[in-house]
């Protein structure tokens, strides 16, 4: 990958570079910044448990006639 100076220089300090590839909208983080941002967000696959709830409760809010 060859990048400009300016984004060598927002890699350099840690700051995210925008950029398409194959026409697909991207975004180049240092690895350390994605291990350090990447353990605030579960992203593992939802549970059937979860996913119950969550239908539980989108079902009240439309019972309940109400808008997000």
């Amino acid at each position: 990958m060859i990048l400009n100076p300016a984004q060598l220089m927002a890699v350099d300090t840690a700051d995210p570079v925008t950029m398409t590839v194959d026409g697909r909208d991207c975004v180049l983080v240092r690895r350390d910044v994605y291990l350090r941002t990447h353990s605030d967000f579960d992203s593992q696959p939802w549970t059937v448990e979860e996913m119950n709830s969550l239908a539980d409760e989108a079902d009240e809010i439309i019972s309940r006639g109400e808008t997000p």
